[in-house]
């Protein structure tokens, strides 16, 4: 009997029908004998009534203390919503929030970092046959205040509670099956790769991707996590990570990843260590080519590149090319 952790995203929670998928995994996973605790993130994105940045927009000029509590209540509501699924599933289930799944953090609001968490009452849940749906995002610290997570806070959450209760595997569950090569609604023939060790996972996130948060790789390495990435409306195994490194077979370019600011946006091309030298000199060509300028990286194995936003595609889709 495995405990798992699986967690599922905005687009998981965001419609009656995503929520359908999401407790067949949750039955999935306890049908073959696992128990499961559930972590979950707000509704939808912004402009969906309960998403963070909708939740945010009507504190606009408050203090962090504020924000923080507003913004936190997108995951309740979450937990509550998908508790009750699951009760109606014929599944026990229990929503928590932070102060009673006992998150605490530290850091300051808005980009705190859990420290520990009561594996005694969410464990305690476990041993009843209860599936323990935890807000993501949220945890508390030493003044008794709730604090956020940073952006991505619920990827944070799970992999922490997974180390925090000994869990054997956390699996983040998006709208995509495995963490691929690049956007694939950008770029089609981008390959899903079935495996990056925790440090690999680290840079591609550090750069922009966002299937996953960059600081849930450091905790996963930390604790010695397994992590899978997976899709909630397919049954495939995604993509692992963990602490093999890839080795020599895996491919050199690990993702092309965009940012996009208001004014500018970044795009950058992680190459596995070692990897950027023999391949330089036709990314900044295609860079070039494409009107854009290159940018300073700490990664001596990632090329990055600034260009206006609606440019971004066309320029990941040239950089891309010539990296394979």
């Amino acid at each position: 009997m495995a405990l798992v952790v699986q967690k599922f995203g905005g687009t998981s929670v965001a419609t009656a029908d995503a929520r359908e998928a999401l407790a067949g995994q949750v039955a999935r996973e306890r049908g073959a004998g696992n128990r499961v605790v559930v972590v979950v993130s707000a509704m939808g994105r912004a402009g969906a009534p309960y998403a963070t940045d909708t939740l945010l927009g009507l504190v606009p000029s408050s203090t962090p203390l504020v924000r923080d509590l507003i913004a936190s209540c997108g995951e309740t509501i979450s937990a509550c919503v998908v508790a009750e699924l699951l009760r109606s599933k014929g599944m026990e289930a229990v929503p928590l929030s932070a102060y009673s799944a006992g998150i605490k953090a530290e850091g300051p609001f808005g980009d705190a970092e859990p420290v520990a968490a009561d594996s005694g009452r969410i464990r305690g849940l476990l041993d009843g046959g209860v599936v323990p749906v935890v807000a993501g995002f949220q945890g508390v610290d030493a003044a008794g205040e709730l604090v956020t997570l940073g952006r991505g806070g619920s990827d944070t959450s799970a992999v922490a509670i997974g180390a925090f209760i000994g869990a054997d595997r956390v699996d983040i569950f998006t709208d995509v099956p495995g963490v691929a090569q690049a956007d694939p609604r950008v770029i089609p023939e981008a390959r899903f790769l079935p495996y990056f060790d925790y440090r690999s996972m680290y840079r591609l996130a550090a750069n922009g991707a966002r299937v996953l948060h960059d600081r849930s790789a450091l905790i996963g390495e930390r604790y010695g996590v397994r992590i899978r990435v997976r899709s909630t409306f397919d049954s495939g195994e995604g993509t692992a990570i963990g602490p093999d490194p890839m080795g020599p077979d895996a491919p050199a370019l690990l993702g092309v990843a965009m940012v996009k600011g208001s004014e500018t946006a970044r795009v950058a091309v992680v190459l596995r260590e070692g990897t950027l030298a023999a391949r330089l000199e036709a990314l900044v060509a295609a860079a070039e080519a494409a009107g854009a300028r290159r940018e300073a990286s700490d990664d001596g194995d990632v090329a990055a590149f600034a260009c206006a936003p609606d440019a971004a595609p066309l320029l990941a889709k040239a950089l891309f090319a010539a990296a394979v």
